[in-house]
């Protein structure tokens, strides 16, 4: 009997969107931001498992990243958005 293949995933698991009243911290926020693009970019340009993308790539599309107040998060989040694109099987 052959094994089911299994395809690789983001592993990153940190939460990026927060409630109203209690947000995350710029330095932490930037942080977390800054592995979420580390990990992507050291992923295999193979196929990838979709589904693992699916949580993170909802937190990166939110207007508290989008449109933060701090040009650092807007600038990280749209390098993770550009990450998470180039990954095949990702989108």
């Amino acid at each position: 009997m052959e094994e089911p293949h299994i395809l690789p995933g983001l592993q990153f698991s940190e939460p990026l969107s927060w409630r109203a009243g209690k947000p995350i911290a710029i330095a932490d926020l930037l942080r977390r931001l800054q592995a979420l693009s580390k990990e992507m970019r050291a992923m295999d340009q193979e196929e990838n498992d979709r589904d693992s993308f699916a949580r993170v790539a909802k937190e990166l599309a939110s207007p508290n990243l989008l449109a933060h107040k701090d040009k650092g998060i807007r600038a990280w989040t749209a390098c993770c958005l550009v990450d998470m694109l180039l990954i095949p099987g990702s989108n």
